[in-house]
């Protein structure tokens, strides 16, 4: 059994215990029956908000929960929150052919209190955010969902908000991780992934929407060198999933720390092999 039995056992208990999400359940004695509708009394309901069912069966829910991209990307935070730093850059580096000797620390919901910028998650949410001394990499999970010239300026912000905060400029890696990675950054990007730099910041900033533009104002200096700093790849999860598996194998079998990070890495690859939308090769 994985690791990650344990997270999907969590959500099912969630499913059963509402009350443990802040939700309140209406008993049948307040409900008043007209024909087809029913009224609750305004005051169990929330003024400000909507009202909740159940809108899925018990069966189903497993199912649906398991291909929906933000408990994939839990499970994401979950192991590199726990990898050791140094395991982390490893991953990364044998993933995109880099030689570097670093420790990439993750960054999930307080990336925007670490960099000074409280409300940073209202605009910007990186499924894997690392930073280390002689690089930064951020990671985008997708299955099916899109990107966007948008999505690109919003991790610029995050890379840029690093900058200001270290004053040390250095290497940024952006990697899309997707069924189908050329797909994606073809139908999302007027340019190719390889001539990314300086050249491209009016037209990246010509997609971006007007609440990202705003942010990025306070940092628009930044912006021009950033770009010539940054590499964007984009691997498909075959990619990733053979990554983890070399990584994994070389982890040594005699210890119990190195079978503790094998059944980690473990759980994180067999995730990926039964996930619905991984569309592996």
């Amino acid at each position: 059994m994985n690791w990650t039995t344990k997270y999907w056992d969590a959500l099912e208990q969630l499913y059963w215990t509402p009350k443990y999400l802040g939700l309140k359940s209406i008993s049948r004695s307040h409900w008043q029956i007209e024909g087809d509708r029913v009224s609750v009394p305004v005051a169990m309901t929330n003024a400000n908000g909507p009202l909740y069912r159940r809108a899925t069966t018990a069966r189903s829910f497993a199912t649906t929960v398991r291909r929906q991209e933000e408990t994939f990307n839990h499970l994401f935070d979950l192991t590199f929150g726990i990898l050791d730093g140094a395991l982390t850059n490893r991953i990364f580096c044998r993933l995109l052919d880099e030689d570097r000797s670093d420790s990439l620390k993750s960054h999930g919901r307080e990336l925007g209190q670490t960099l000074g910028v409280d409300k940073l998650y209202n605009i910007c949410q990186p499924d894997g955010f690392f930073t280390g001394t002689d690089w930064s990499i951020a990671v985008e999970l997708k299955f099916d969902a899109l990107t966007s010239l948008d999505q690109l300026a919003k991790y610029m912000l995050a890379f840029a908000l690093e900058r200001r905060s270290t004053a040390h400029r250095k290497p940024l890696v952006l990697a899309y991780i997707a069924p189908r990675p050329d797909d994606l950054t073809a139908g999302a990007f007027p340019f190719p992934l390889d001539k990314i730099g300086a050249d491209q910041l009016p037209t990246i900033l010509g997609g971006a929407k007007s609440s990202v533009l705003k942010r990025l104002d306070p940092v628009m200096d930044l912006l021009p060198d950033l770009l010539d700093d940054l590499r964007v790849v984009a691997f498909s999860w075959s990619v990733f999933l053979g990554t983890l598996e070399q990584v994994q194998a070389d982890l040594p079998m005699e210890t119990a720390e190195g079978r503790t990070v094998r059944r980690l890495l473990g759980g994180l690859a067999d995730e990926i092999r039964h996930h619905p939308l991984a569309r592996l090769e």
